[in-house]
């Protein structure tokens, strides 16, 4: 067993690395977003407009930050809803089945995928004479414009899901063989039938598990930019602007590096908040057992 400064000293370096970079890099972030100036240009050129970045952000004339902070929200209560209620479902169907090893390992196939790969593999499938379409044509007779605005957000959820549900899969399915069979032998012997042994047996042990998966894909989620970006670059519009897509284009396209940093202090206090309620939640499942 490890002891507390063997612990320290052999993670220490690491973490403390890792947490200086961090720092820095948020303090150097705040400070710009206190000023006005071109991408490109010297900081000594830059004009110091104190938190109006923030205020035009928050307060103006332009809704992109709330629209843009809305189809995050959307994109996230969609993409992780589904992908926990199919992983979740796609877990407990291999947890009866023999030899899931071979299942498990094609599962993994869209999670190690280059994220750029898959955005270009989601444009390809998703544009008007491609295979979304084609099954869809075989069996409805019509087509969809997925690059409309008013579906391509939901193209990037669908391809969201097919990547990241078998995350969730992995996760819930060695939960699942992790459970010790005393207390589901207990209920059986009680005559609980198979719905109550899940509702009060299964569900209630795997409950931290599925927060802490919920956590990491949420902070995952938060920041993805490649897959978006492939699809769509943000557009049609602003249809598919996530965050971080609104990041780049204010820092990166309209060259406004004060606003673009400003943003970014607003998605990391996005990521914090909904971070602590996550955490809230899976300590309180700890202690319930």
């Amino acid at each position: 067993m490890v002891k507390n400064k063997d612990f320290f000293l052999l993670v220490g370096p690491a973490l403390s690395i890792v947490s200086i970079i961090s720092f820095v890099s948020i303090c150097w972030l705040f400070f710009i977003s206190f000023y006005n100036f071109t991408f490109g240009d010297h900081l000594d050129s830059a004009k110091f407009v104190g938190f109006e970045n923030y205020i035009n952000l928050l307060f103006g004339y332009d809704d992109t930050f709330y629209d843009s902070l809305k189809i995050t929200f959307v994109y996230i209560l969609s993409s992780l809803f589904a992908e926990l209620i199919i992983g979740f479902s796609v877990a407990l169907l291999l947890s009866k089945v023999k030899k899931e090893a071979i299942f498990v390992t094609i599962l993994i196939i869209p999670i190690i995928l280059m994220p750029s790969m898959v955005g270009m593999i989601g444009r390809l499938y998703f544009s008007y004479d491609g295979l979304v379409n084609y099954i869809i044509e075989l069996v409805s007779g019509f087509k969809f414009n997925w690059y409309g605005k008013d579906l391509a957000l939901f193209a990037t959820i669908l391809v969201d899901i097919w990547e990241w549900t078998p995350f969730f899969i992995l996760i819930i399915h060695a939960g699942l063989k992790s459970i010790p069979v005393e207390p589901i032998e207990a209920a059986k012997v009680e005559g609980a039938s198979s719905i109550q042994i899940f509702i009060n047996v299964t569900y209630p042990l795997l409950k931290p598990l599925i927060f802490t998966a919920l956590l990491l894909r949420l902070m995952d989620i938060l920041r993805i930019f490649d897959v978006i970006f492939s699809m769509f670059s943000g557009g049609p519009g602003i249809s598919t602007t996530t965050l971080p897509l609104f990041v780049y284009r204010s820092t990166l396209v309209a060259e406004e590096v004060g606003k673009g940093s400003a943003v970014s202090i607003l998605l990391i206090i996005v990521i914090i908040f909904l971070s602590i309620i996550l955490i809230n939640y899976r300590n309180r499942a700890l202690f319930e057992y």
